[in-house]
């Protein structure tokens, strides 16, 4: 099978504006992959929705798509970013209708499943203003196996927004994944997603161990829709 080419343009929310484009048009490209999230922009994106709840995302995606979208079609490359923040579903809206004013036909999907602001209380959580698990990066592959253009996510897995276009790619699954693991596979997917921003901060929690009693009683299975379609799994 063919390789795949995955470039990254986003390390943070606030990173540079023309590192899509610079991407786009500096050399052959399958997959274009962004990371928008961390925990102080999920506060920031918490205190935007609170405002209003059409808003939650990273609106800076669309900034960045609004002068690169019409490239990535002509290239054929697919974008993937977690971009969606606290609401995937209203940038996915806000997407489509950038497209249909730059008159471009684009098919975008994108995951939900993350958000646990309504189980807040369940799981013992007072009243957050944001809470949300980590999803893997297999409802993205689904995604673009069934043909999205683009897809946003909410709160993935660093390595999700690399390991599910090259899931789609390869027809991997969970199964195939964790044996690369086992042999290092981390790596290069960190060195991918970082790479935009060429600077490496590592931080080491020694000692320190998440308390499971705090961890959601039922895995809830995310949500991936393309277009009009839903499916669960």
């Amino acid at each position: 099978m063919d390789p795949v080419r995955i470039g990254n343009c986003s390390g943070f929310y606030g990173d540079r504006l023309a590192a899509m484009r610079e991407m786009l048009t500096g050399g052959d490209l399958d997959f274009l992959t962004g990371d928008y999230l961390a925990e102080l922009t999920m506060l920031i994106l918490a205190r935007d929705r609170a405002k209003s709840p059409d808003r939650g995302y990273a609106k800076t995606f669309l900034t960045q798509l609004e002068d690169c979208l019409g490239t990535a079609l002509d290239r054929s490359v697919r974008i993937v970013a977690n971009a969606g923040g606290l609401n995937p579903a209203g940038l996915a809206t806000a997407v489509r209708a950038l497209a249909e004013r730059l008159g471009l036909s684009v098919n975008v999907a994108h995951v939900e499943g993350d958000d646990l602001l309504r189980r807040a209380e369940e799981l013992g959580l007072g009243t957050p203003l944001a809470a949300n698990a980590y999803l893997g990066g297999w409802g993205i592959a689904d995604c673009l196996r069934d043909g999205a253009d683009v897809v946003v996510t909410g709160r993935v897995t660093d390595a999700s927004v690399i390991v599910g276009p090259a899931a789609a790619h390869f027809g991997w699954g969970p199964h195939r994944l964790r044996r690369a693991r086992g042999r290092g596979g981390g790596r290069p997917r960190h060195r991918v997603r970082c790479a935009g921003d060429r600077r490496e901060l590592r931080i080491l929690h020694r000692g320190r161990r998440p308390d499971a009693s705090r961890l959601p009683a039922r895995r809830d299975p995310p949500r991936r829709i393309v277009g009009d379609h839903q499916a669960s799994g």
